[in-house]
Order: structure tokens, then sequence, then C-alpha cells
């Protein structure tokens, strides 16, 4: 199977076609095979099967395979309501061509259903050898309680993977996605989250490893009082090719997000940063913020950074801003003080924003393994 140039992490609102930065490109040839997670322990209340999803879950939709469209119209009734099928403004004329790669090779993917409150996280390992396709569907049942957690690791070639997530009213659900790939795997990762009245979703991603990475986010706030929190964190290294199109949609009312990212980029990597908040016309008394702070130790990288807020609804509060900037000297000679090296100090502070978000996740085997990751890669 080859697909070149193709289109992937467009960003919703197009800008100038010369900053080169509206989507990435990505050219994809292999065989490709399914790969299922490796699950230590299956924690009560959680379910798997190969079977189609139910009909009666809401579509969700993606943040990397996709396609910019401005002028397709919201579908919504006149006064601002949702429309009774909940059918949004679609990002994509017809199906791209990888979700179609996907359908053919894994058309059901994975259904995992949660009920009641996990006393464990749900730990989903995947080992890429080979070129794979992932795909998960999780239904976060109403007043559920959970967190689950993917491990990317492996020399693999190409990886396709896709998570989508349903959270009923009133359901509380965190996806952390640690990402441990060899320095040479393509990576499409995409993550589409739709959320009920009053549901908690929470999104933590640690980007370290692979060659070149897609990260997709697509988050519907659908429900009143809904809540999205991200916290991302990301060390770009060598030639690595890092590429993040991460967008929220507010529908309901009072529907709340936090997008946080920190991350640092060094010797000749490139990283793309979009971050979207979209307000849309009923969500009166919504609340959007996105942050992003990157951290720059070599002349040579690339950085593009875009943080991006569309409204179509007066009653709402909305903030987005972005730094980037090299190691202070004020710190670096605070540090160089008590004999800490100017490229040990580059390290500490590195590994510190990588630390904040990893701190966050409930599980130290996770923690230790990242923790693995990082002291070989520093070796190095």
């Amino acid at each position: 199977m080859t697909y070149e140039n193709i289109k992937v992490n467009s960003v919703p609102s197009i800008t100038w076609n010369w900053l080169k930065s509206n989507n990435d490109t990505v050219s994809v040839k292999a065989d490709f095979t399914i790969k299922n997670a490796d699950i230590k322990a299956l924690p009560k209340g959680v379910t798997i099967s190969n079977q189609k999803a139910p009909d009666s879950i809401p579509e969700i939709q993606s943040g990397t395979f996709n396609r910019s469209n401005p002028k397709v119209k919201d579908n919504r009734k006149p006064d601002g309501s949702i429309a009774e099928k909940r059918e949004y403004q679609k990002l994509t004329d017809g199906k791209h061509p990888l979700i179609e790669l996907m359908d053919q090779v894994d058309p059901n993917g994975q259904y995992i259903t949660i009920e009641g409150k996990l006393d464990q996280p749900l730990i989903l390992n995947y080992d890429f050898q080979n070129a794979s396709i992932s795909r998960q569907l999780i239904h976060a049942k109403a007043g559920s309680q959970s967190t689950v957690i993917f491990i990317y690791t492996g020399d693999a070639e190409t990886s396709l993977f896709q998570t989508k997530v349903y959270a009923e009213a009133n359901s509380s659900i965190n996806i952390v996605k640690v990402q441990l790939l060899g320095n040479s795997t393509l990576q499409l990762d995409d993550t589409g989250i739709t959320a009920d009245d009053s549901a908690k979703t929470q999104f933590t991603l640690i980007e370290l490893g692979g060659q070149h990475i897609d990260s997709g986010l697509h988050v519907n706030l659908n429900g009143n009082e809904s809540q999205f929190n991200a916290n991302v964190a990301y060390i770009c290294k060598d030639k690595q090719y890092l590429d993040m199109n991460h967008t929220v949609y507010h529908y309901g009312r009072k529907s709340i997000c936090d997008m946080q990212v920190h991350g640092t980029i060094k010797d000749d990597a490139t990283k793309v940063y979009r971050g979207t908040l979209d307000f849309k016309n009923g969500c009166r008394g919504a609340n959007g913020n996105e942050f992003e702070e990157t951290l720059i130790l070599s002349p040579t990288t690339m950085n593009k950074s875009f943080p991006i807020i569309l409204c179509d609804e007066d009653d709402i509060q909305g903030e987005h801003g972005s730094t980037i900037g090299k190691l202070g000297s004020d710190l670096l000679f605070y540090m160089q003080s008590r004999g800490i090296c100017k490229e040990a100090a580059e390290k500490i502070m590195a590994r510190a924003r990588v630390q904040a978000v990893m701190d966050t996740i409930p599980d130290e085997e996770t923690k230790a393994l990242i923790n693995s990751y990082l002291d070989k890669n520093e070796e190095e």
C-alpha cells in the first residue's frame, strides 16, 4: 500500500499558504497488520471486544486524519441550539485516505467500555515492530471514573494509531499517552473525544521518541458544563519532526477547557504546534485557555507555534498565548555558580518539563519507564 503526499493535521481555519503550516504532509508505504495492546491486568469494570461499537454512540471526529474546509457551514438550528442528531461542522470532504486504509485493515477496532470507578488504571502496552494499525473506541459510561494509559515502544517503520473516546454525562476519564518509540518510526497518532453534560475529560501526552510524529487531537465539548484539560510535554532532539494539531470545540453552555503545552527543542529538530479553541454559537458562559511554552536550546532548530481562537459567541472567556525562548542568563548563572555546567543545566531544565507532567500519571511503573528512557537518551 502506497500513499504519497497525504495531508494530515490540518488546522481548522487556514492561514497564509506561504507559511507552509496549515497541515503536515506524509507519505506512507507499507503492508499493515493489526496491532492490539498487551494488557497485564484488566481492571474490574472494563470490558474489551473486537465487535463494532453501537450505533447509539455519536460521531467522534479526527484531529489527525482531516482536511481543512472552512466554507462548510456549522450544522445547527437557527436559534443556536444543538441539532437533534448532533451533526457538527465537518472538517472532511469524504473520508480521509488513511481512514479508508484503516477501515480496510481493521474496520471495527477494539471497543472498550468502562463502568463504575476503576480501582487502578487500564494500561495498554504497544510494542511496535512492524507496520501497524491500532484503533480503539473507549466508552466511559455515565458516572464512571477512570484512567487509561497508552505506552508506545518499539522500532516499527510506521504506526497508524487512532483513539476515540465517548464520555457520557457525569463521567470522568483521563487519557494518558506516553510515546517512547525508536528513532526511525513514523507515527500518526489521532485522538478524538466527545463529552456530554458535566463530563470531565483529561488528556496527558508525553512525546519523547520517534523520527516523524503527527499528534492530532479533536475534542467536542457537546455537553453543558463539560470539561477538558490537556497537559502535554515533549523533548524534540536530533533531526526529529514533531507536529501537533490540537483543537477543542465548545458547544455546551459553561463548558471549560484548559490546554498546557511545555517542551524543549534542540539540535536540528523541528516542532509545530497548532492549538485551537473554537467557541460555537450557543456555548454561552464557556471558558477556554491555551498556553504553550517552548525552550529552544540550539540555533539550528525550527519552531512554529500557532495559538488560535475562533469565536461565534459573545458571552465567553477565551485566552491563548505562546512563549518561546532560550535558557535565561540569570538561571544559567545561578546553576553554573553551583558547579552545574551549561550542558547539564539544559538537560535538567528539559527534563523538568517532562517531569512535571509525568508526576500527574497515577502509575509508578509508567513513571519508572519514562525515567529509564530519559536516562538512556541522556547517556547517548
